[in-house]
């Protein structure tokens, strides 16, 4: 369940790895190349829904112009 903050929807990496079928270190690791957009608040990383939203867009984008 998202952690909604200012009418913004944050989901922990759990949560989008879930949500993606990938692994938990999928998510990080595409956080750490700059792939995907998160965010440290405290301790735990989230990701906005807009950031997975332009995240599987830009996938789904590579792989029609691919075909």
């Amino acid at each position: 369940m998202p952690t909604v903050i200012e009418d913004v929807k944050f989901y922990t990496v759990m949560e989008v790895a879930e949500a993606l079928r990938i692994t938990p270190q999928t998510v990080r690791a595409y956080i750490r190349r700059g792939e995907l957009k998160g965010q440290r608040i405290g301790r735990p990383i989230l990701i906005t829904e807009k950031n997975i939203r332009e995240f599987v867009k830009g996938i789904r984008d590579s792989q029609e112009e691919e075909t």
